[in-house]
């Protein structure tokens, strides 16, 4: 309802009418990140306390906290899935592969209730660096806004580089080093609903090791766009992303 509204006003006119498509998207998208990752930082420095400090518990225990987490996120990534892939400047195959894994993600852990211990960090604290990158991603596609705004845009580059970097590129591999461990323990003992539930798990481990590989390839195209912001170099950031 958001985007429809969104995508009607920005065909009517004004500077976002030549892509009211990508407009309404970057947007829309602003509200459900800040309502995950705000969800997020209140629970998972709790989630220990909330679930026992035992392997089995963190991939299988019920932790009420979670219950947003996972169906938020796939109504999320349908969304998000589809616009990139019919918004043409917006289609580009890292993005889609990310989409496409956190879909399937989003709906095994929704149908299944499996690893509530961990979807506040990797459905919610991990979307803070989203929020500057809504109005990245908004600039970029419309460059005489971000000249117009070129503070606030300077502003939000260096929050989402601020976020993304330590968040999802330095602490989003021990979270997953955490995971793997337990996993590794439980696969070790035979653990009977692990063994139940094997290709599973073994499809949440390789998209594990999928994002976390795409966050460092991320990392370090943010690392060279922050060099040449700090050498008072802007062009070329419309093809960045």
């Amino acid at each position: 309802a958001v985007f429809t509204v969104l995508l009607l006003v920005f065909s009517m006119g004004g500077p976002c009418k030549g892509k009211p498509g990508q407009a309404a998207h970057h947007l829309t998208m602003f509200l459900p990140f800040i309502y995950l990752c705000t969800l997020g930082l209140k629970h998972w420095f709790t989630s220990s306390a909330e679930v026992k400090d035992d392997s089995a518990e963190r991939l299988f225990g019920d932790m009420a906290a979670s219950a947003p987490f996972a169906p938020t996120m796939l109504g999320m990534q349908i969304f998000d899935l589809t616009t990139t892939a019919l918004i043409p400047a917006m289609c580009k195959p890292d993005a889609v592969g990310h989409h496409a894994v956190a879909l399937v993600l989003a709906y095994q852990l929704t149908s299944t209730g499996f690893l509530q211990y961990w979807q506040p960090f990797y459905f919610g604290m991990l979307e803070l660096s989203s929020v500057p990158l809504v109005f990245v991603d908004f600039f970029r596609a419309f460059p005489a806004l971000a000249k117009r705004f070129d503070a606030v845009n300077e502003l939000c580059r260096v929050l989402f580089a601020a976020t993304f970097i330590p968040i999802r590129c330095l602490y989003m591999p021990y979270v997953s080093y955490v995971w793997w461990k337990d996993f590794i323990s439980l696969y070790m003992a035979g653990h009977a609903k692990l063994m139940d539930n094997l290709v599973l798990f073994v499809c949440f481990g390789s998209f594990n090791i999928f994002l976390v590989g795409i966050q460092q390839y991320w990392g370090a195209k943010i690392i060279a766009a922050l060099r040449k912001m700090l050498a008072g170099d802007k062009s070329g950031r419309e093809k960045e992303g």
